[in-house]
Order: C-alpha cells, then structure tokens, then sequence
C-alpha cells in the first residue's frame, strides 16, 4: 500500500501493529507453549524525569483507555490530570497503571499503552511546569506549529489538561 504520510491508521493502532516486535515474538512463543492465557497484572511506573524535577502530570489515559476497551481485561488507573511522583518516602516507584488479564490478549498494546502515557504526561507535565513559572500571565500554547499535523490534537490536549 503507498501511504501519502508516514503515520498508522487508527484500524493498524487497535490492531496492535504498532507494537514492538519482541512483543509479537513473545505471543507467538506463549500460544506455542500454552502460556497465552496465564493471568498478570502488568504494574506501568514512570522509569525518569528530568533532572531536579519529582513530580508529573498524567496523560495519555484516554486513548490508552480506548485502545483497551472491549479487551478481557481490568484496568486501575490514576485519574487523567493526576500529579504523581516517581517513587514514594521509601523509594518505591509509584504505579501509575495496572492492567490484568490474560497476558495473550493485551501484550501487543503495551508499547502504544507506554507511548501514549509517556508522551501525554510529558506534554502534560511541561505545560504545568510553564504555567507554574508563569504565575498569573496568560499561557498560549501554539504547539501545532511545531508537531507533526497527526498528533497535533492529542499534543493540544494535553497542553490543555496542563
């Protein structure tokens, strides 16, 4: 098929096509083995944030959230806008995300899960960050300019939840 742009179609997304591929390798040796349908709880923590910085804003919930729905599985999950911190007092990362199930049904969405969380929150997380060091001044996100035209709305609203 030639593609007029270089992004994935909505129906390439739900299907898990834009997943890493170890993680259809790893499916394909779970059916071979019988292992597919063994329940996890699959528990997305933050890994980093930027030097001399602890906290940031979820985003990305919403269409991690679609990408999931009618799937056999649970999903608890911070609030999208929350604040939340990497570790705890004690060091311990704090989850963000748990996701359960039979591992088989959902292990092709992990990597768009960890890409729309990741790029949501950072988004997010950078306009908070702006609108805190801007006190009182009006802030005016112009984002579109500077982003690829298909991620353009996501990126404006999560500017926006900021």
């Amino acid at each position: 098929m030639d593609r007029r742009f270089l992004i994935p179609t909505e129906e390439e997304i739900a299907k898990g096509l834009t997943t890493d591929i170890y993680f259809i390798r790893t499916k394909k040796i779970l059916q071979a083995e019988n292992l597919a349908d063994v329940e996890v709880c699959l528990e997305l923590t933050a890994s980093s944030f930027p030097p001399n910085t602890s906290w940031a804003v979820l985003g990305g919930l919403r269409d991690a959230l679609h990408l999931l729905e009618g799937l056999p599985v649970d999903v608890y999950s911070m609030r999208e806008g929350t604040i939340f911190y990497k570790e705890d007092f004690y060091g311990t990362r704090e989850p963000i995300m748990f996701i359960c199930g039979r591992y088989g049904s959902f292990i092709e969405y992990e990597t768009p899960i960890l890409g729309f969380l990741s790029v949501g929150s950072g988004i997010a997380t950078k306009a908070a960050r702006i609108k805190k060091a801007a006190g009182d001044k009006l802030v005016l996100s112009f984002g579109a300019r500077r982003t690829h035209p298909a991620v353009s709305p996501f990126n404006a609203f999560y500017a926006f939840i900021g």
